[in-house]
């Protein structure tokens, strides 16, 4: 169902309920009106009529009669009855009578003075009437023909109103949606209107005040994360093509030039060692590839283990040395912390490796003498840990987006690599709750600060 379609029976339903409950307040409240108001007037004329009777000498059973029939206030088929202390009927102003008459109901009127009660559809009033020298009982029982019919032509005009009025309601509320929900029908045309090639266009935000404003200012935010995302892939692809295309033309090229002509083993051996490196490269590249597609900061269901951040790096000291005995790994930490557990975190030992030996394997590439320093300090709150090399630095430009999938800097066009692993260092320490800043570290070289938050 369309919002305009439930907006419209939503406000249909709410007004036609209010009117309904009014309406039906209204018949509630008029009809126990005209039941009070018949029930009075009985009641005027119970005592009335007795009074006429019982007081004045000069009127008898006969001419009360005569008055009863020239009375025109709208009493139908009454009939009137007065009865003595002995239950005998003195007076009455017809020969058929339509309620019917027991002790029982004397007896209760003079108890009570006086009674209302329904005979059929005759409404019924008992009066228990005292006069100087004697008491009688008078009871006046007629139908009430004007009041149902006024009821039921309220009845009829308050349903005829209802339904006119929920119409005009329906169609008011039909034109009422259409105008509220036209901005959301506009942000639809304009989004539908966008093409995957246009992903800088944007939707206009005429009111950023309103509920419509800060819908439409949400989806020009998704759409900033949506194109920077398409950018970021676009540049990846370019990325991993060029990273590639490199190693793959080299192997091609010296095999070509091998099946040129016969050439000794020598030469042979040479071009397989040659190739078995460029191989090599790009086992590397498509491992890191994977490591980065696989580390995700909402993957946090990998950091199974509680682990010592210490243990780690001289682990990490140990296989680096290792893979090249001309790396130096100098730890400087002035004390370890007396309670171990401030030494520990929540995560995977594996990945936590992998950041560590990226940090300090670009460490010593970059250093003028292939040395890394690193710093540890723990406490109850954090644990920090520095890489400092003494190389040439990062430059403040290259500072900025040096955590970028394959980008590298200035000062790395001599030294192999593919830029992939600062980018999974990063995403590394998120996973983990930490941080990582680079700063100059003076007079020369570089330090990368982690801080890992201890939960």
């Amino acid at each position: 169902m369309q919002i305009r379609t439930r907006l419209t029976i939503q406000f249909t339903l709410l007004v036609s309920s209010i009117l309904l409950v009014s309406f039906l307040a209204i018949y509630y409240f008029t009809n126990i009106y005209t039941v009070e108001d018949f029930y009075d007037r009985l009641r005027s004329k119970a005592l009335s009529t007795a009074e006429l009777l019982l007081k004045v000498r000069q009127v008898d059973t006969e001419l009360l009669k005569v008055f009863d029939k020239s009375n025109r206030d709208l009493i139908f088929n009454e009939n009137v009855l007065i009865f003595d202390e002995r239950n005998r009927l003195i007076y009455t102003n017809t020969d058929s009578l339509s309620i019917h008459i027991s002790n029982y109901w004397l007896n209760e009127i003079r108890r009570a003075d006086q009674i209302r009660y329904k005979d059929g559809e005759y409404n019924v009033v008992g009066i228990y009437y005292k006069y100087p020298f004697n008491k009688a009982v008078v009871i006046l029982g007629a139908l009430d023909l004007y009041g149902k019919a006024n009821l039921n032509n309220l009845r009829t005009m308050l349903a005829i109103i209802f339904f006119v009025v929920t119409s005009i309601v329906a169609f008011a509320g039909w034109l009422f949606s259409k105008r509220a929900l036209l901005p959301i029908s506009k942000v639809m045309n304009e989004v539908e209107a966008m093409l995957p090639q246009k992903l800088d266009t944007r939707l206009a935000v005429p009111n950023q005040q309103d509920e419509i404003g800060r819908l439409t200012t949400t989806f020009n935010k998704l759409l900033d994360r949506i194109e920077n995302a398409f950018r970021i892939q676009k540049t990846f692809v370019a990325n991993v093509s060029h990273e590639l295309k490199n190693p793959l033309t080299k192997i091609s090229s010296q095999l070509e030039v091998s099946l040129l002509k016969e050439r000794s083993k020598d030469e042979y051996q040479s071009t397989i060692y040659s190739v078995l490196e460029d191989v090599q490269e790009l086992s590397q590249l498509s491992n890191s590839l994977l490591e980065l597609a696989k580390v995700s900061e909402n993957q946090r269901e990998m950091l199974t283990d509680r682990v010592r951040i210490d243990e780690i790096l001289w682990d990490t000291r140990k296989n680096l040395a290792q893979s090249n005995r001309t790396y130096k790994i100098i730890y400087e930490i002035d004390e370890l912390p007396e309670d171990d557990t401030w030494l520990e975190i929540i995560g995977n030992p594996t990945l936590l490796k992998t950041a560590f030996i990226n940090l300090m394997e670009n460490a010593c590439k970059f250093s003028n003498d292939s040395t890394v320093n690193v710093g540890l300090i723990a406490n109850a709150k954090s644990i920090v840990i520095e890489f400092v090399d003494n190389g040439k630095g990062v430059t403040e430009e290259d500072q900025i987006m040096i955590f970028q999938p394959f980008y590298r800097g200035v000062n790395t066009a001599n030294v192999k690599g593919s830029g992939i692993g600062l980018s999974l260092v990063e995403r590394i320490i998120k996973l983990h709750n930490g941080t990582i800043a680079i700063k100059p570290n003076y007079p020369s070289g570089t330090k990368f600060i982690l801080e890992f938050i201890r939960l």
